[in-house]
């Protein structure tokens, strides 16, 4: 028997790339051959997770953990989260925060990185370094560090309202402010984002509904369909009396709902109303003009 052929350079490229990231460590320990080529491919993962505790710093990658901390003469410790097998894997004279820099640039800083969900927990200020990423799902909390990325992410959860590029052009937000933390939303960076949906999941007030609607109103731009849902405590009707009184807003109906539109131009409105999921949330949403019809 003959024989099979080796993979060509080209269909190398292609396999390896895809192979998951703790395959492709062993088979770069064991091929010298392959090394050159596997730490310039980028890497497809499903997870990476970063956060630090006191001094020491955590990175998760898909199912492995890694702990940078002052362990016997700073030692680097890595888990296999599927079979909770634990293994020292290198010393190193760098401190943590450094040790995991140089780490994490190296692996991800790949142009082609792709990672369906990240999840940046008091994230380190060094992952700014990282080339633009690709990132389907992104979670930020406690920190404003964020990663580059070159394509809109597709859902982004964070706890407070910050400018980032990234949350202006994503297509979903969700904001979710802590309880302890004595915060409220501010209206006027949300009213920057360009995304499909923000949702809004610690409460407004009917104030800072109506000004958020005001400052929406002006921005012409604002693709339709587009819209944000937040809760409220107070029934709908207390947001729709100050739309009416503070700024002129229409009393119309849209699909049997009552509803307050408020005019962007002459293509576009701004409409206002209920949700029929859930009886604690208004919606703002851009229209096409003439979408709701006044109240007779």
């Amino acid at each position: 028997m003959s024989r099979s052929k080796p993979l060509a350079y080209q269909s190398s490229k292609a396999v390896l790339e895809h192979i998951s990231f703790g395959k492709r460590k062993h088979l770069y320990a064991i091929c010298p051959a392959i090394r050159k080529m596997e730490e310039i491919l980028p890497y497809h993962l499903e997870l990476v997770e970063l956060f630090s505790i006191a001094d020491c710093f955590f990175l998760i990658v898909d199912s492995f953990k890694f702990c940078f901390g002052e362990y016997e003469g700073n030692c680097i410790i890595m888990i296999n989260l599927s079979t909770a097998a634990l293994r020292r894997i290198r010393l190193t004279c760098l401190e943590p925060k450094k040790a995991v820099e140089k780490f994490v640039l190296y692996n991800l800083s790949r142009e082609g990185t792709r990672i369906k969900t990240v999840d940046l927990i008091t994230g380190p200020e060094f992952i700014k370094k990282c080339i633009p990423i690709d990132i389907k799902n992104l979670i930020v909390k406690a920190t404003s560090e964020w990663f580059p990325t070159n394509v809109p992410v597709e859902n982004v959860e964070v706890d407070t309202a910050v400018r980032e590029d990234t949350l202006k052009m994503a297509k979903h937000v969700t904001v979710e402010i802590p309880g302890r933390i004595a915060e409220r939303i501010n209206t006027e960076i949300v009213s920057e984002w360009n995304c499909e949906s923000i949702q809004i999941e610690s409460g407004m007030h009917r104030e800072e509904i109506a000004d958020y609607c005001n400052k929406v109103s002006k921005r012409t731009e604002r693709p339709i369909g587009s819209r944000l849902m937040a809760n409220h405590s107070l029934p709908v009707e207390f947001v729709f009396d100050l739309l009416y009184s503070k700024m002129n807003a229409r009393k119309t109906v849209l699909n049997d709902r009552e509803c307050a539109t408020i005019a962007i131009d002459e293509s576009t409105e701004l409409n206002v109303y209920g949700c029929n999921i859930d009886s604690n949330s208004v919606v703002v949403e851009v229209c096409a003009s003439g979408t709701a019809v006044d109240q007779v």
